[in-house]
């Protein structure tokens, strides 16, 4: 005699099932949390808090903050892996799939936004887990790329896509994706078709009106300064510029929480009480990093208008001049995955000069749909979009062997500019 109970209903009676929606709970709230105050200022008694939990309660399900950071970088790559290899499995061709996967990840944000989705951590501190956990996190990142680099290359071989380095192409795709959770918010969830087709469309089918060819540029230097050896302020600045310069390398590799002041004075071979006769601490140097980048950024968009040429070449200039100081010896910027570590004041310092600098971006975009050589477009998804591949740049140097060549610049910035879908020249 057959049951009337289909074997397909999850039975709430079930304590490993119990145990599982638990523990799923727990990861999606650590992941809000990490995501907007950092893994540094999250404890677990916080977690348990928002949940109503005793800390006891949350160490039933795990050891340690570090095993939670960890748990929640390995759901979020399990949820990357199941979208890349869903898209991947359709019969449709390499455009196609990429499409789909993008709408993916767009949709699940906005289902996490409206409060019927679990919350996935941004992998933003990575470095800092322990080596094992490091390199399990890395291994399960490999793959996801593979798997989407796979799409990338089908799309080549059918001719829809542009013969550009497929590893270049998903460094950009994924910029996009990763940059949802920073910019997209409950508004765009109320009314999400006209932001993912804004989106889409920059994807597929570029920004520029007419195919557009890179040439060769020359890239501006910050500081052509003489160095006076005898003025005392002079030097202190050069100090504390070297102090901001190495410490964005190690907050961009290792996060706020793995970084150490005393690496940071000693690759710059001074005594820690250097560091502290020019900056206060940890928490003021990673101000100042922004703030240094904050600079930078806006004498670079600024450079982008002295040609006095269209919209679309100073968004070029914009962006290649913002991705050629990242790999210069003038560089890094710090990226903005840290800024969930700085305290809220100071937090809210930076994202407010961050909006300026970003006007002055949408100025340019907006100069080139007033003078044709930019599609119609959405001014806000443009510069959101544009803002996310600036962002993720430095993650190229994951993939490729040499990073110093413009071409790369161009290359890069190709699938923003020109599109995704090959063009006709």
């Amino acid at each position: 005699m057959n049951s009337i109970i289909s074997n397909k209903v999850a039975s709430p009676f079930s304590k490993g099932r119990q145990h599982q929606l638990k523990f799923h709970s727990i990861l999606s709230e650590a992941a809000q949390l990490f995501n907007w105050q950092g893994s540094r200022a999250t404890t677990l008694a916080d977690i348990a808090g928002s949940m109503k939990l005793t800390k006891t309660c949350v160490y039933y399900y795990v050891k340690t903050k570090e095993d939670l950071i960890y748990q929640c970088y390995v759901s979020s790559c399990d949820m990357w892996l199941d979208r890349v290899q869903r898209a991947n499995a359709l019969p449709d061709n390499g455009l196609e799939k990429i499409v789909s996967m993008v709408k993916g990840h767009f949709y699940q944000y906005m289902d996490t936004l409206q409060g019927v989705a679990p919350h996935f951590a941004l992998l933003t501190e990575v470095s800092a887990l322990d080596k094992n956990h490091a390199a399990d996190i890395k291994q399960r990142w490999h793959k996801i790329f593979a798997v989407c680099q796979e799409m990338v290359e089908q799309g080549i071989e059918e001719g829809l896509i542009e013969e550009i380095d497929p590893a270049v192409i998903v460094a950009g795709i994924f910029s996009i994706l990763q940059w949802f959770p920073v910019w997209l918010n409950r508004s765009h969830a109320a009314n999400p078709e006209p932001v993912i087709n804004g989106v889409l469309d920059i994807l597929v089918n570029g920004l520029s009106a007419a195919s557009y060819q890179f040439d060769d540029i020359q890239f501006p230097q910050l500081n052509n300064s003489p160095l006076d050896n005898f003025d005392r302020e002079f030097q202190n600045r050069i100090k504390r510029e070297a102090f901001y310069r190495v410490g964005s390398i190690y907050f961009n590799q290792k996060g706020y929480k793995g970084t150490s002041l005393d690496e940071i004075a000693s690759s710059l071979d001074v005594t820690k009480g250097a560091f502290y006769y020019h900056i206060k601490n940890k928490e003021e140097l990673l101000y100042q990093c922004f703030n240094r980048t904050l600079e930078v950024e806006g004498l670079l968009l600024n450079d982008a208008d002295s040609e006095h040429t269209s919209g679309l070449r100073k968004v070029e200039l914009s962006l290649r001049y913002l991705f050629n100081i990242q790999f210069s010896e003038e560089g890094p910027l710090i990226r903005y995955r840290a800024l969930p570590s700085l305290d809220e004041e100071h937090r809210k310092d930076i994202l407010r000069a961050t909006k300026d600098n970003n006007k002055v971006l949408g100025t340019y975009i907006k100069q080139g749909l007033g003078d044709g050589t930019l599609r119609k477009t959405d001014v806000d998804i443009a510069q959101n979009v544009l803002s996310g591949a600036v962002e993720a740049s430095p993650d190229l140097a994951e993939w490729m062997e040499d990073t110093r060549g413009p071409e790369l610049s161009a290359a890069y910035f190709h699938l923003f500019i020109n599109g995704l879908s090959r063009r006709q020249k």
